[in-house]
């Protein structure tokens, strides 16, 4: 009975999973100060998305031409464009648009570049073809395979921006997850999975795709960070989405005409994608040194 009765008080002082995952959580984000900052500003950026109508000044289309052009004040914080639009509500209304976008893009990039990576590396004649594939399409500069597939879609659109830059980076998915997989099905368990014969598609979802959780993690994070840059560079060069809709490149490209009398235009919303960038960047090199074990122990 005593045995049993302190057994009973190590799974009592033990910590539960929820106040493990806040631990590690905490760990993660305060171990650096350049990962807490970029924590800081992503929550900040998604409260902004998710609030942005209702904390902005002004509406994001209100036009005031009596206001048009004028510089940071105390009724246009961030100063208005060229048809008395209030920046500080475009660039947050932006934010929500940049954010999605992002995110849909990672997520096709995912769904596209996830299984065709893990068939390639699984299975060599497959992989041999799909390599050569990727490799011509990672020649091209990215910006120059968005361009081009923005021109055979034809016309502007979310959805097609989504598709072209989710397709430019589906190839560094799939060469990540190539990479990864023709590491891991050399592993013991995987022999052993085989020796006991299973099936070639149950042993890519049991022991292939649950291994492959960090590098996507880390990846997707890259992408996320790059796809928006991206999707601001189609918005400035004016074929991406919309402008009506209000977002960072688009605002840029509005105010390239008035560079020298109206600076802000662009500055505002180029700092805006330029924190959100470098925000992304971090929290992604933060992610690869805390799930890659040999960072891990070398650190």
């Amino acid at each position: 009975m005593p045995s049993t009765d302190r057994s009973l008080e190590v799974r009592a002082s033990e910590p539960s999973a929820l106040k493990r995952i806040i631990n590690d959580t905490l760990k993660f984000t305060t171990k650096r100060k350049t990962t807490l900052a970029a924590v800081l500003i992503l929550v900040a950026l998604l409260f902004i998305a998710a609030f942005g109508p209702s904390i902005s000044p002004y509406g994001a289309n209100k036009l005031n031409l009596s206001d048009r052009l004028q510089g940071p004040n105390s009724t246009h914080l961030l100063g208005t464009d060229n048809f008395g639009r209030d920046i500080l509500s475009r660039a947050l209304s932006g934010t929500r648009v940049t954010l999605l976008l992002g995110l849909s893009i990672s997520g096709f990039a995912l769904l596209l570049g996830l299984p065709i990576g893990m068939l390639s590396g699984f299975y060599d004649g497959f992989g041999m073809v799909v390599m050569r594939v990727v490799d011509a399409m990672m020649a091209f500069p990215a910006i120059i395979l968005a361009l081009a597939l923005m021109a055979i879609f034809g016309k502007p659109g979310i959805l097609n921006v989504i598709i072209a830059v989710g397709t430019v980076w589906a190839p560094r998915m799939v060469r990540v997850v190539y990479s990864s997989t023709l590491s891991l099905r050399e592993n013991t368990y995987v022999e052993a999975a085989r020796a006991l014969g299973m099936s070639s598609p149950r042993i890519l979802i049991r022991h292939i795709a649950i291994n492959l959780l960090s590098p996507v993690i880390v990846q997707s994070t890259f992408t996320f960070a790059f796809s928006i840059m991206d999707v601001a560079a189609l918005n400035f060069l004016g074929v991406g989405i919309p402008p009506y809709i209000a977002s960072w490149g688009g605002m840029m490209n509005e105010g390239r005409m008035y560079i020298i009398r109206a600076s802000w235009i662009i500055v505002f919303p180029g700092v805006f994608l330029a924190t959100a960038v470098l925000s992304f960047n971090l929290l992604g090199d933060a992610l690869r040194d805390r799930l890659d074990p040999k960072l891990r122990r070398i650190m």
